[in-house]
């Protein structure tokens, strides 16, 4: 299996039969009042294909209509996994969602299975838990594959029980933001994420044997320097890995 980081929260993780694309941020949709992107996008969709595109929540560095459309247009078969209260935005670019439901007060959710993959969606707080008509609209995802679990967080914040779920996980693999939050970014409507030092501390404390930071780099008022990474996964003894834009691992 290899994972390939292509900025903000989005992976492409490739499977022996299957390309997943979380959050395919591939554009620059919302360049402005936040800045401007620090590189290019690596790849548009249309280039990487996928078979599966995970989506987490609706902001758009995350579910982006630029992205998406031209894939869309393509008309390839693929599934696009969106919690159940963004399902209209996909069908309203031509996509064909499939939703993704972790109802309250459940945490888990109906698991997505396709040629060996399952993925699960798990209840996301941004920076807070939010339901739409019963269904929390924002998730994260567990992806297991090959032997393999890599817990796909999206945009996320700490929330009582969230450990203790990810811990009878046993994830392999974190990918996790380390953006932070603060009163400034809020006021500004920014909604922020775990920081580096409960991201390091998650890792550690679930278990997982690789912890691989993202949405650190790509705009400056909203990431973090790498050197606060390489900090926090010191201090808390977490197996880091940081990808460079468009650079893999293989695990």
């Amino acid at each position: 299996m290899k994972i390939t980081y292509l900025g903000q929260m989005c992976w492409l993780i490739e499977t022996e039969n299957l390309r997943i694309i979380t959050d395919p941020y591939l554009s620059d949709s919302v360049d402005g009042p936040i800045g401007r992107r620090n590189y290019p996008a690596p790849a548009t969709l249309c280039e990487l294909l996928p078979d599966i595109i995970v989506i987490s929540h609706p902001h758009g560095d995350h579910l982006d209509k630029k992205s998406l459309e031209p894939f869309y247009r393509l008309r390839r078969r693929s599934f696009t996994l969106v919690p159940a209260p963004s399902a209209d935005i996909i069908r309203s670019i031509n996509g064909d969602p499939t939703p993704m439901r972790a109802p309250a007060p459940a945490v888990w959710g109906e698991p997505f299975e396709l040629a060996g993959v399952r993925i699960s969606p798990i209840a996301c707080a941004h920076t807070e838990l939010h339901l739409v008509g019963g269904d929390y609209a924002e998730l994260s995802y567990l992806i297991e594959a090959e032997g393999r679990r890599i817990f796909f967080g999206g945009d996320m914040s700490m929330y009582e029980g969230l450990e203790e779920t990810l811990k009878a996980a046993e994830p392999d693999v974190m990918l996790l933001p380390v953006n932070g939050r603060d009163w400034f970014r809020t006021s500004r409507n920014i909604i922020g994420n775990l920081d580096s030092n409960e991201a390091a501390e998650l890792t550690v404390r679930c278990g997982a044997k690789l912890f691989i930071p993202g949405h650190h780099d790509l705009y400056d008022s909203n990431g973090c320097p790498k050197e606060w990474i390489e900090y926090s996964a010191a201090k808390f003894g977490a197996p880091l890995k940081l990808l460079r834009p468009n650079e893999s691992i293989e695990i």
